[in-house]
């Protein structure tokens, strides 16, 4: 096993001051990233566009590169005010070897940096640790590299919960690992999006709206600082088959297609709460108005369609505790919601065939051999 590649991105510092009319006010800096490097073949790239209420930010934004320590920061600016909000697309680019690439946010650290007198109204104990990362709220996804959250568009995090203290704090995400099968190839890219909101984010991934709502920002905040250091890594994926971003160990997988769960012989094998007869819209988003599980199971063409049998049999087979299938139930729900309506549905009904056609145990060898794929490797 190659250790793991560390690519220390940068550090954002978030500071909360006042101006006229005791309204608070925020600033964000950059401080010194990390340097950027490369090791056991991989030249991996970074690039960053960054903009602030909508309008672009020079500082942050620079091509294809490594990044220079001191001088590349993702976030530098000068006065931002509760109910600003900020997107940032970071951009990853491998050369020489395929990637898994993971996104790491490690150190976050509050300070009081003492209090003044509208602060001391509500923060009157000057809690040392400060409160920014309460009130700072953040969502990312990965992006198709348009810097704008779009229907069918993955949420890396931030759909329930964004504030800073809880997806911030020692948080480590999958761009791409052997769990998700979705490695970034030599000359590929990789687009994450991450939006900052001085305030409560609402993020709707149903409609893709994103809103910003400063008003509740009180006084305990000001004066008060944060920073976090973001960093990726990138480990051989081809040297590396079964990495996971959280270290998970990834065990054989295995799950059955959607001819198995669809012959009334193996219905004895669909868990509750799910049957034949469920509905597949009290279950998934209303994508087969009036269709059954099986019904979508028996749906033929491509498409749309193909995607709910695969989506279907990927249910059937997450819930199933005599297999080890590769996504969990909810995982399952999450991204077809994510992708219907309008997203790539092709990519996704490729993703859930391929991990339910692996290896199927539940499968009786008389009369279902012809149903069986088993990897080459597979012990």
């Amino acid at each position: 096993m190659f250790t793991t590649i560390t690519k220390i991105v940068g550090r954002g510092i978030f500071l909360v001051g006042f101006f006229a009319l005791l309204v608070s006010a925020l600033y964000a800096r950059g401080i010194e990233p990390g340097i950027t490097f490369a090791t056991y073949g991989i030249d991996l790239k970074i690039d960053s566009e960054a903009t602030y209420n909508g309008f672009p930010v020079p500082s942050g934004t620079w091509v294809l590169k490594n990044l220079v320590p001191g001088v590349d920061k993702f976030w530098n600016f000068d006065d931002v005010k509760p109910g600003d909000y900020g997107e940032n697309t970071i951009s990853m680019h491998v050369k020489n070897t395929d990637a898994w690439l993971c996104l790491d946010f490690k150190n976050l650290k509050q300070n009081e940096n003492g209090i003044n007198e509208p602060e001391s109204h509500e923060d009157g104990n000057g809690d040392a640790s400060g409160e920014l990362a309460e009130v700072m709220e953040f969502f990312a996804w990965k992006d198709d590299g348009d810097n704008i959250f779009e229907l069918g568009e993955e949420p890396i995090f931030g759909t329930t919960t964004q504030r800073a203290i809880e997806v911030l704090n020692e948080k480590t995400y999958t761009i791409g690992d052997a769990r998700e099968d979705n490695y970034c190839g030599v000359n590929q890219s990789r687009f994450v999006g991450i939006y900052w909101c001085a305030g409560n984010l609402s993020v709707d991934v149903s409609n893709a709206k994103i809103t910003c709502d400063g008003s509740g920002i009180g006084n305990e905040s000001q004066t008060d600082s944060m920073a976090v250091d973001v960093s990726i890594r990138a480990l051989p994926a081809k040297e590396n088959p079964n990495f996971t971003c959280t270290g998970e160990e990834l065990d054989n997988p295995e799950g059955c297609s959607p001819g198995y769960w669809k012959q009334s012989q193996h219905f004895g094998n669909w868990t509750a709460p799910y049957t034949p007869d469920t509905l597949f819209s009290s279950v998934f988003e209303n994508a087969f108005p009036g269709k059954t599980l099986l019904q979508v199971l028996k749906l033929g063409g491509g498409g749309l369609d193909a995607l709910g049998r695969q989506t279907v049999a990927a249910l059937l087979n997450s819930a199933n505790t005599d297999l080890n299938f590769s996504y969990t139930t909810a995982q399952v729900i999450s991204m077809f919601n994510n992708v219907f309506p309008g997203g790539d549905y092709s990519k996704l009904k490729d993703k859930f065939e391929k991990q339910n056609t692996i290896f199927c145990p539940l499968v009786n060898k008389k009369e279902d051999v012809n149903l069986r794929i088993f990897p080459q490797n597979r012990r």
